[in-house]
């Protein structure tokens, strides 16, 4: 239990650490190094990057060594899809039905954001924190958790777009996407919700 435990300890790390862009695309991934940092066996470390591996987000090349993969942007294009087809379906669901305490948990979030724009991490955070709310108004919420920790592609992407010039706009489009439910009709919440997405 204690192996399944690291294993997965492992996999999360450098899960994380790949999406933050800590690890890069073509950066070499040395098992016993990365064991070694954490405090754990190369057993459980080589798990986790078969695994990662298996995810798309690690390439194994035998007689070579283990690298960060590219962000594959077909696998990339899939997960959108899903993401923009669920969420548009919840937000037109909450569409014109929410209470004045909703409407204004939602306006909190975006009051966060410009204190947030320089700093990618937390604004990473508050982009989740925003878009999260509409499958807890549903009672969904396990169904953005199990998109953010499955969807590697898209996740790498958005930590990207944050390092750039995009950051200042999310604010933006996050009140486009409330205004859009608060007075829209289903197709301005599908454009709102299809410009911030793609």
């Amino acid at each position: 239990m204690a192996s399944l435990s690291a294993r997965e300890q492992a996999y999360q790390t450098i899960r994380s650490r790949i999406i933050t862009m800590e690890l890069k695309p073509g950066d070499p991934l040395n098992d016993r190094e990365l064991a070694e940092q954490m405090g754990i066996s190369r057993t459980p470390m080589r798990e986790a990057l078969i695994m990662l591996n298996i995810a798309h987000m690690v390439t194994i090349k035998p007689q070579s060594g283990t690298y960060v993969a590219p962000i594959d942007l077909e696998l990339m294009e899939m997960e959108q899809f899903a993401r923009f087809t669920l969420e548009k379906e919840l937000l037109n669901h909450i569409r014109g039905r929410l209470t004045g305490e909703q409407e204004r948990a939602y306006r909190r979030v975006l009051e966060s954001h410009p204190e947030a724009e320089n700093r990618e991490t937390r604004m990473l955070d508050l982009d989740n924190a925003f878009h999260r709310r509409a499958f807890e108004l549903c009672g969904m919420e396990g169904h953005f958790d199990h998109m953010l920790s499955t969807f590697q592609h898209i996740e790498r992407l958005r930590k990207f777009s944050l390092q750039t010039d995009e950051n200042k706009s999310v604010c933006g489009a996050h009140t486009r996407i409330l205004e859009a439910v608060l007075h829209g009709t289903e197709e301005d919440v599908s454009r709102a919700l299809s410009e911030h997405l793609h």
